[in-house]
């Protein structure tokens, strides 16, 4: 075996060892509370000279277009943040989305953090919008466009590591809310 290869290896059974050690036998993603990345408190954003640039996560999600979104017109809060449409259709449809559980579909893969940075276990590297990719049933960001290639060239296992790292820091406090 290749010496970074069982490095890796060693890495990845130490973190599992660990999340067994603090998560009980019966939790999931769906019993932890969230971190979501948020500026002045609008989601899926970024800031751009001091000015927060909201994004249609809808149209992202559903159509893989990236199109900014208008606060003024189409909103609607949940999670404790807020979140922007480009359209009352799509704000619609986010909002339908929300499950009995409180969880909506739409909200990106770890609260919208740079996907390869938590699964490195970067807590506070935030997603841009503007990288958003849908693998399989989440939109995944990435802190720019060269960080997201690099993610997808081993898409699996950073998937996995992200969601180890994410569940990891919302449960040891790494990782504060908004």
């Amino acid at each position: 075996m290749h010496p970074r290869s069982a490095t890796l290896a060693t890495l990845l059974l130490s973190s599992l060892s660990l999340m067994a050690a603090i998560l009980p036998s019966n939790a999931s993603a769906a019993d932890l509370p969230t971190a979501i990345i948020a500026n002045e408190g609008i989601g899926f954003s970024r800031m751009e000279e001091g000015k927060v640039i909201a994004y249609d996560l809808v149209d992202a999600y559903d159509s893989h277009k990236i199109t900014v979104a208008d606060c003024a017109a189409h909103k609607a809060d949940h999670q404790s943040v807020t979140w922007c449409f480009a359209s009352a259709e799509n704000m619609s449809k986010f909002v339908a989305a929300t499950g009995d559980n409180g969880r909506n579909p739409y909200i990106p893969f770890v609260g919208g953090h740079c996907s390869l940075g938590m699964s490195l276990g970067n807590f506070v590297a935030r997603g841009d919008p503007r990288t958003a990719v849908r693998i399989g049933d989440v939109l995944v960001l990435n802190g720019n466009l060269d960080v997201r290639t690099r993610f997808l060239m081993d898409t699996e296992r950073n998937m996995d590591n992200a969601r180890l790292q994410y569940q990891l820091g919302l449960r040891n406090g790494s990782m504060a809310e908004n």
